[in-house]
């Protein structure tokens, strides 16, 4: 059981950098208008309905690249159990979820960071599989 609670956290540590990482890819891709603090959520509302599509698309790239990664994570670190894929899945969707209620978002991104942390969640478990 502690193999699975240590691989679950190295999951989701694993799978935050992943997303910092792409979705700063994103932002060097897809730069913001000059004056945008990112860190700041009231800039990100003001922007939001005028950033690009593929700017949008970007960070659900980064979602569920870091659903799959720290899935992959917990499951090479549990060996036997695929909970804490679905953990890792799980909170780093109420991640997304966080996000975009602080920022609002269109909803098809909502939808879309659904399918891509089931996507990277059921990548994680096929990768498992294959390695057992």
């Amino acid at each position: 059981m502690m193999r699975s609670i240590l691989g679950t956290l190295a999951g989701v540590v694993a799978g935050v950098i992943v997303v910092g990482l792409l979705e700063g890819f994103g932002h060097m891709i897809f730069p913001p208008p000059e004056g945008v603090n990112l860190m700041n959520p009231e800039d990100l509302s003001a922007i939001m309905n005028t950033i690009s599509l593929g700017a949008k698309i970007s960070v659900l790239i980064a979602w569920g690249a870091g659903v799959f990664v720290g899935g992959v994570a917990a499951l090479f670190i549990t060996k036997s159990e695929t909970w804490p894929a679905w953990a890792v899945g799980a909170v780093l969707l109420m991640g997304g979820f966080y996000t975009m209620t602080t920022i609002p978002h269109p909803i098809w991104m909502i939808f879309g960071a659904v399918l891509v942390t089931l996507a990277g969640v059921y990548g994680a478990l096929k990768v498992a599989a294959a390695r057992a």
